[in-house]
């Protein structure tokens, strides 16, 4: 094996400006080769290694704080409804607003007066409007497909 290295660099120092290159570079540089050395790549790899690790447990953190603004939204909205339902049961509470009720709802009335329940059909001075002709949004070939079979009787 080493007498394969040993005839490869004799190899490559024969190759034309082979040697010229090889002393230029360590003098201007300072003896630094370009490209990544081991410890480089190692570097490297470990850097990828802590993202890739990195990834799933941020997922789950996006995905918990989507969750948390979802309960939170769902929260305000029951605290809505909580305070107009203690509006709604403090109203109940007023002797007047439960009989304004109890007429609306279940038609009942004090002693003494009177109820009247309509039944039947508007008079026909205030009749409803007709309702407006829907317009027909048929494709193109079934509006030519009309127009050709009504002209034909």
């Amino acid at each position: 094996m080493t007498a394969r290295r040993s005839a490869s660099r004799r190899l490559l120092a024969l190759l034309p400006g082979r040697g010229q290159r090889r002393g230029r570079r360590r003098g201007a540089a300072g003896g630094a080769r370009s490209g990544l050395t081991s410890r480089g790549i190692l570097l490297f790899l470990v850097l990828f290694v802590l993202a890739a690790t990195a990834v799933y447990p941020l997922r789950q953190y996006i995905a918990q704080q989507g969750r948390i603004e979802r309960l939170q939204a769902k929260q305000a909205a029951l605290q809505a409804a909580n305070q107009r339902l203690e509006q709604e049961r403090a109203r109940l509470n007023d002797p007047a607003y439960v009989e304004q009720l109890a007429k609306q709802d279940f038609h009942m009335a004090r002693s003494g007066e009177q109820t009247w329940l309509l039944t039947g059909t508007p008079p026909a001075d205030r009749a409803a409007k007709p309702a407006a002709k829907p317009s027909r949004h048929d494709p193109w070939y079934q509006r030519a497909w009309h127009w050709l079979t009504d002209r034909s009787r």
